[in-house]
């Protein structure tokens, strides 16, 4: 069953005696969801993910090295489920390589 982003635990606050965590939460991100064809290097489509936040993305990554400027992660089928409710797109692993780029808008 796929967790309603609305009400998921995953959209709760970092710890914040976590100073390092709430240091790197701070700001405005967009998030992009791009997907390739398997073993293909140009990019097919992509989307913004408009309602992720960046300590909901952080949960699903697995708290990934995060520098606060720009960076971008490869999503694995573990965290497609978890994404599934933040994009139109319907994940499809056997037919495409995704990747999730952020941007700080500050």
């Amino acid at each position: 069953m796929q967790p309603d982003h609305h009400n998921s635990k995953l959209k709760s606050v970092p710890d914040t005696n976590n100073q390092h965590n709430a240091v790197l939460l701070k700001g405005q991100y967009q998030f992009i969801l791009n997907w390739y064809k398997i073993n293909g290097k140009k990019l097919l489509d992509e989307e913004v993910l408009d309602d992720l936040q960046i300590n909901t993305l952080m949960k699903i990554l697995g708290n990934p090295i995060w520098n606060d400027i720009y960076h971008c992660w490869a999503v694995e089928i573990k965290h497609m489920n978890n994404l599934q409710p933040y994009t139109k797109h319907k994940f499809n692993p056997d037919k495409f390589t995704y990747f999730i780029e952020a941007y700080h808008n500050k």
